[in-house]
């Protein structure tokens, strides 16, 4: 009974928290651990809403640490809350140094957004923030809940990426999917799907004619497609799962 007792009293305070919650201006919702991929380090295409709802009724105040940077100095962007707007940012800080104020039961306007115009120290590899959205009492200590997510930016493929898998026989329709990989072979290949990690996600082998590759299963991100012809000649592509 008392166990039961102590739960019931953990859950509330767990609801009494759980504050704040995230949402992109489009409607979708920014979950703890998300990833969003961009393949354009350029407006509009880059531009991430960020809205932020308080589902309690008090005041709450916001800020947003910067959890990791990756191939990129931290310059070139736009890290925008509350009335402060940044074009430069330190991995390990929390912006701004007067947190944003959301009133109770509101939200904020439009104008909180993450934006990078960063291509990357290395441009054939990914650009990744992590940034952390959390509350902050009256002495800037944190409290309540939090939601950390990752902006990642990868270059959408290059003329030159296109002229090395057509000597292969291989025409992609585009890198960036949502579920279904679409391409055109020339040739007889074989084909490899990894994960960043290295991790074999498929193999096959396929005939000259058009495929498509259903990869509705996968979690947003960065993949590898690696492809091998009858004569031995490879090419590879990033693929950019939505």
């Amino acid at each position: 009974m008392k166990s039961l007792f102590l739960s019931i009293i953990g859950l509330a305070s767990f609801i009494a928290t759980a504050q704040m919650s995230l949402k992109k201006l489009d409607g979708t919702p920014i979950n703890d651990g998300d990833v969003f991929t961009f393949d354009t380090a350029e407006e509009p295409g880059s531009y991430m809403g960020i809205k932020i709802f308080n589902n309690s009724d008090n005041d709450i105040n916001i800020k947003v640490k910067v959890l990791s940077i990756e191939n990129s100095t931290g310059t070139n962007l736009q890290l925008c809350v509350g009335n402060v707007c940044l074009s430069t940012i330190t991995a390990g800080s929390s912006y701004p140094n007067f947190p944003a104020v959301i009133e109770a039961n509101g939200q904020n306007g439009d104008f909180d957004h993450f934006l990078n115009l960063n291509s990357g120290i290395n441009p054939a590899l990914p650009v990744e923030y992590g940034l952390k959205f959390f509350q902050v009492d009256e002495n800037g200590v944190e409290t309540g809940n939090s939601v950390s997510f990752t902006y990642r930016f990868v270059s959408a493929l290059g003329v030159s990426d296109f002229n090395n898998l057509a000597q292969t026989g291989v025409t992609l329709k585009s890198n960036v999917v949502a579920s279904e990989i679409e391409m055109d072979l020339a040739k007889n290949v074989q084909y490899d799907l990894y994960d960043v990690s290295g991790k074999s996600i498929l193999h096959q082998n396929a005939t000259t004619g058009e495929h498509r590759v259903d990869v509705s299963n996968l979690n947003a991100g960065v993949y590898i497609l690696y492809f091998q012809n009858d004569l031995g000649q490879k090419s590879s592509a990033r693929i950019i799962k939505k």
